[in-house]
């Protein structure tokens, strides 16, 4: 069936369909209004009924275009809602968006405006997913149908349990091996690294079918024996023979220019020399003795002669005749096995690599589940749309038929309504390295019976779209398979006018620039075309800056600039080259596809150096290494100078030294800030070529440093991780890979892989001519097209390998020129590979372009140069011009004036009063002067202390311990800020109702740096603790059950209006004793946010209580704790407006929680315990308690509204 062209408003959204969209076609745009019309369910062919963003499934191949898919849609969505306001309260026509087919379905617009809300409001939970994450979450919603355990870990790099599953193998297989047989092995891979990079790309995704597998019971030894065997074979027949070869030779009918009377005797004394070897080591064979081999010597026996006989040449045609190679067994052999124990491996630990989601997905789907769970996704997801979907593989199309075939009910009636939406062009099928199958959507297109197409270019200028057109059909078959036809496009009648103009002249839309040449290497013509191509980019841009070169509509156009220019490359190799040329004209250029790691660059060693040199700058051979790295920029006359003048030395290691101590106090960033200030290493850098792209990997490093350092326990540790990612860099490491070192206006260089999507103004394709033949061990069958993985290829499966290659390099030639908006260069050249002699023939055949100006015939440069002209004659938008050698002119950018800048100036006021404040920034203020900036100043010191260890005891950071008493005992126990921050956290984590083990009190006591001998007295210390009565009739702490009890209770109170020292004073002294006997509050008015934390909130007889823990040292006894004591200990520390902020955060919670809480019943008191005084011998000791009145707490929480009482 034909394909039709698609209409968005009358595709039927049931069943399955295929959409194919070129390039440029509006797939996105297209996408986008299926999904509307599936939430509205309207349009002829519209689904049964209207779905939920949530049952729309929409699948495409990475994160990038999940995100712009999602956010397309969603601006879709808004759009349509707003135009449907818009229409029902009798708007413009011109206001509808380009929405009017779609309003003119809607019938009832202002429910469908109600459904695009709520879709709106759904669309970060509707199912846009790439194929991966579709996978995931469908394996875990449905963990019992799909039989896969709940807790699995998505491991991103698998590459670590391949190594390790490697290296077992070797270690199992090749290690017991004879001497010989590992000699054998070792010429084919010299260690586990090798093997596993020839056999990794066979170690993800599904297995193709080994076509040369050998025999299963055939063993490495056997293998070996055999091989060994016909060669021994073969030397002793030489050996036995008492024939003259030479006479037997040179007196035959052989072709005399073939077999020199000069030569052969030298070829067969080569020949004894290695048959008189009696034990043979190895598989080498001669280098001359296939010319022996009988039907070799048929083949070279003049025509009528008679070839030269001898049962020895039948035995070393029948030896050359094998595969004298251990080979074929190891890999086949190496490939199961690993991908059994990686398999193996992974269920161990409970991990899934993103290739097991599908392949655990595709397995549940077939297993006696499988029904169960395709009628479940099915339900889910009624309506599937499946983008990129060229870049599929089997197992995905799999899944995708399996959940969505053409089911019927119980008793033979239609069940479940489904539409399943392919979209993709096969045109545009370029990643089969990453395991995309182009056959798969072959197949597919077969499967599907309704075809439709997308066929006109709203991308491109009219002169552009006809010139691929044109290209094309140059071939009877342009992408080398005849199901994948090519359909030409229309241009949208926008574009007819728009164009590309210097000078007021109309540019070809492609121009090929041809080097004439019987043939040339391809060194050479990338050497050339690089050349021509930067050298053209000079020009555009000194046009385009003098406003003579144009892109755009007429009435719309403007100056080309370089960020309209995109140089398209195959490999970062050729960026490169691309790069060097345009650097050595001055003109900036950036490299989008830079993925390799920031730590397999120059910058990193030599951040590696300076590190070493400011842990050791006294260590020369260091400090000289950082020094002579190009961040320094010194030359070596400076760095001798530098030996020769001790003091300048002295000065540099104490400049280093200071380094070290920054690195200590503040982190390695600041330090490495410090140097780049101090050094001028980014102006020095920037003033250089490439500084930009220096700078970025500098700062990138420095910040993955950073990171890094917060994880480990030293700055040699940091030294350490450093020097392991400079020698084993992770490219696959999303934080390794390297940054755009700028988003300026620069002319950009991008593979063609990274630029599919996108488009361009201006494109160069300066080695669109180069291609990689040969040495492919993946074909398709011609009519299953199954994959096919071969080791030992005939000329058949690698004329189809080729094939496969040639058609890829089509589909990249294809993306490539549809990038181009205005224009697109090409250069092209008589290419001869290798090193035959360059004239007859090209290759250029092998390569898509050459294969279309072609049509897939081999030529010479004459007939390619014709074909070129006769290709661009007539009004063709498309041109010829015949390179000249390029001129090395330098690029003068135009100097511009820079725009005036001012800072805009700031009109409203900034309160200085409004700030996050604490007990203790209300409390310390009395010690400051009481201005604001003191007081920020003391709060935020105390912040910091906090930051660094947030349990920090501060109220005990100035005692020190007394290093006299022996005996362990609650005065004894180490003194101090961690002392008391280890006390806190024994009652944070302990529960109370029971006796902490020994072995868990020392690994928390060492863990804060005290001696382990301090468990056995701490744990009788803190059951003593626990079981002493807060008061007469009071709790018990180990009576006080887990539920009734709020370890480290946070609060924020709102503080409105200002709070004033004089106010809070005045108040606290009205009420509380205690209060009145402290020193007068000062601490700078304050609005904003008061937080703090309360150790202990526990409910005990109806009543909520609080509870402080204090470490406080008083003395050794237990009658230092007395109340006397511990009132002078309230004032000093001020805890009075501690437990007074505390009541007023519990009296506000509980007012909130309580349906009908009231103060005098529910509120208990605040205990204060210093837990250095506290035992049950003597109730009481060590223990405050206090509450505070109502009318005090009512009056507090005013004061925070700011009502003034």
């Amino acid at each position: 069936m034909a394909a039709e062209s698609l209409n968005p408003m009358t595709i039927p959204l049931q069943g399955q369909r295929l959409i194919e969209a070129s390039a440029g076609t509006g797939k996105t745009y297209t996408l986008a209004r299926l999904y509307l019309r599936l939430l509205l369910g309207i349009g002829e062919g519209a689904f049964v009924r209207p779905l939920s963003a949530e049952e729309i499934l929409v699948v495409t191949f990475t994160e990038a275009a999940t995100n712009e898919l999602r956010g397309r849609i969603r601006e879709n969505i808004h759009k349509l809602r707003i135009a449907c306001l818009r229409h029902e309260e009798g708007g413009e026509p011109g206001e509808d968006y380009g929405f009017g087919p779609l309003l003119a379905l809607i019938e009832d617009k202002q429910s469908a405006a109600q459904r695009l809300l709520l879709a709106e409001r759904q669309m970060d939970e509707a199912a846009i997913f790439t194929i991966h994450g579709f996978c995931q979450r469908m394996l875990t919603h449905n963990a019992f149908e799909s039989g896969v355990l709940f807790e699995q870990t998505l491991i991103q790099d698998e590459h670590p349990v391949r190594k390790q599953a490697c290296e077992d193998f070797w270690r199992r297989h090749c290690y017991p091996l004879p001497v010989e047989l590992a000699r054998a092995i070792t010429q084919l891979w010299s260690d586990p690294e090798a093997l596993l990079r020839d056999i990794y790309p066979w170690l993800q995704g599904e297995l193709p079918g080994i076509t040369d597998a050998p025999e299963s019971d055939e063993t490495l030894l056997s293998r070996h024996e055999k091989i060994i065997a016909a060669i021994d074979e073969v030397k002793q027949c030489w050996r036995e023979s008492d024939v003259d070869f030479v006479s037997l030779i040179q007196n035959s009918d052989l072709n005399k220019s073939s077999y020199r009377a000069n030569l052969v005797p030298g070829w067969i004394a080569g020949i004894d020399d290695w048959a008189k070897e009696t034990e043979t080591t190895h598989y080498a064979l001669p280098k001359n003795i296939e010319r022996f081999s009988q039907a070799v010597l048929d083949e070279k026996t003049k025509k009528g002669g008679t070839p030269p006989s001898h049962p020895v040449f039948s035995a070393i045609e029948e030896l050359t005749a094998q595969a004298l190679t251990l080979e074929d067994i190891l890999f086949t052999r190496a490939v199961y096995e690993i991908r059994r124990t990686i398999t193996q491996e992974k269920q161990a630990r409970g991990e899934m690599g993103f290739d097991d989601l599908l392949t655990r997905l595709d397995n549940a789907l077939h297993q006696e589940n499988g029904a169960l769970l395709a009628q479940t996704l099915r339900r889910r997801f009624p309506v599937a749309m499946i983008d990129e979907f060229q870049d599929t593989d089997p197992q995905q199309y799999r899944i995708f038929r399996t959940i969505y075939q053409e089911n019927t009910g119980d008793n033979g009636t239609p069940a479940d309504p489904y539409g399943l939406l392919f979209i993709g062009d096969p045109k545009q099928a370029i990643y089969a390295f990453r395991g995309a199958d182009i056959f798969t959507y072959i197949k597919a297109r077969q499967d599907v019976s309704a075809h439709y197409t997308l066929g006109t270019n709203f991308r491109s200028a009219k002169t552009m779209v006809d010139s691929v057109n044109k290209l094309f059909l140059q071939a009877d078959e342009p992408f080398c398979f005849k199901q994948i036809p090519f359909q030409p496009v229309s241009s949208a009648p926008d574009n007819d006018e728009a164009a590309f103009i210097i000078g007021g002249k109309t540019q070809p839309a492609v121009q090929f620039w041809w080097q004439a040449a019987e043939g040339v290497s391809s060194g050479d013509y990338e050497r050339t075309m690089a050349g021509v191509c930067a050298g053209q980019i000079r020009d555009w841009l000194d046009a385009g800056q003098n406003g003579t070169a144009l892109i755009g509509k007429p009435g719309k156009q403007r100056p080309v600039s370089a960020a309209d220019i995109t140089v398209l490359v195959r490999s970062r190799r050729e960026a490169q080259l691309i790069k060097d040329v345009l650097n050595q004209r001055a003109i900036p250029s950036v490299f989008l596809s830079n993925r390799d790691s920031v730590f397999d660059t120059p910058e990193a060693r030599e951040l590696l150096w300076l590190l070493q040199a400011v842990l050791n700058p006294e260590k020369e051979r260091l400090l000289r290494s950082a020094l002579a790295s190009g961040l320094f920029g010194l030359n070596a006359a400076q760095i001798d100078a530098l030996n020769q003048d001790e003091a300048a030395r002295d000065r540099l290691v104490d400049e280093f030294a200071g380094y070290g101590q920054i690195w200590q106090q503040q982190g390695v960033l600041p330090m490495l800030r410090r140097v780049l200030s101090q050094r001028k290493i980014a102006e020095n850098l920037l003033a250089g070529q490439d500084g930009e792209r220096r700078l970025t990997d500098i700062m990138h490093i420095s910040e993955l440093l950073q990171e890094t350092s917060l994880t480990l326990e030293n700055e040699h540790a940091l030294v350490r991780w450093l020097a392991q990612q400079v020698l084993r860099p992770d490219a696959q490491s999303e934080s390794q890979q390297m940054r755009l070192e700028s988003d300026q206006h620069l002319v950009q260089i991008c593979t063609i892989h990274k630029s599919k999507g996108l488009e361009y103004p201006l494109v160069w394709l300066p080695f669109i001519c180069n291609f990689q033949a040969g040495g492919q061990r993946l074909y398709h069958d011609e009519t299953t097209f199954e994959p096919c993985l071969t080791l030992s290829p005939d000329e058949t499966q690698l004329a189809l390998a080729d094939k496969e290659r040639l058609a890829e390099d089509l589909r990249l030639l294809y993306v490539a020129v549809t990038r181009a908006v205005y224009h697109c260069s090409l250069g092209v050249a008589p290419i001869i590979r290798g090193n035959r002699k360059k004239t007859g023939n090209t290759d250029l055949h092998l390569n898509g372009l050459g294969y279309l100006l072609q049509n897939g015939q081999a030529c010479d440069s004459k007939t390619l140069a014709e074909r070129l002209d006769a290709f661009c004659q007539g009004d063709s938008p498309v041109a010829v011009t015949r390179i000249t050698e390029p001129q090395l002119q330098l690029w003068q950018p135009g100097m511009s004036q820079p725009p005036s800048l001012a800072v805009k100036p700031f009109t409203r006021n900034v309160s200085s009063r409004w700030r996050v404040t604490s007990y203790s920034g209300l409390s310390y203020g009395a010690s400051s002067g009481g201005t604001v900036y003191t007081q920020d100043r003391q709060e935020e010191m105390m912040a910091m202390i906090r930051s660094l260890s947030p349990s920090l005891d501060t109220d005990t950071l100035g005692e020190v311990q007394d290093e006299t008493g022996t005996a362990q005992t609650a005065g004894t126990f180490p003194r101090g800020a961690m002392a008391g921050t280890f006390l806190h956290s024994l009652f944070e984590e302990l529960e109370f109702d029971s006796e902490p083990s020994l072995e868990w009190l020392r690994e928390q006591l060492l863990s804060y740096g005290f001696s382990a001998e301090w468990a056995p007295f701490l744990q009788t210390w803190f059951t003593d603790l626990v079981n002493t009565p807060l008061s007469a009739e009071g709790p018990v702490l180990s009576a006080i059950s887990v539920r009734y009890k709020q370890d480290e209770m946070q609060f924020f109170l709102p503080i409105d209006g200002d709070l004033t020292a004089q106010k809070l004073d005045a108040l606290t002294r009205q009420y509380d004793p205690l209060s009145a006997q402290a020193p007068p509050l000062d601490f700078a008015a304050v609005t904003g946010m008061l937080k703090g934390f309360i150790d202990l909130v526990f409910y005990h007889d109806g009543k909520y209580y609080i509870a402080d823990y204090k470490s406080n040292y008083l003395g050794d006894s237990h009658a230092d704790y007395q109340p006397d004591a511990l009132a002078q200990a309230m004032l000093e520390h001020r805890y009075d407006l501690q437990y007074q902020l505390y009541t007023l955060a519990l009296h506000r919670y509980l007012r909130h929680r309580l349906p009908d809480y009231d103060y005098q019943t529910h509120f208990g008191g605040v205990y204060y315990l210093f837990l250095r005084g506290m035992t049950p011998d003597y109730p009481g000791r060590g223990i405050w308690f206090y509450r505070p009145e109502q009318a005090f707490t009512e009056q507090l929480d005013a004061l925070f509204k700011g009502e003034e009482g």
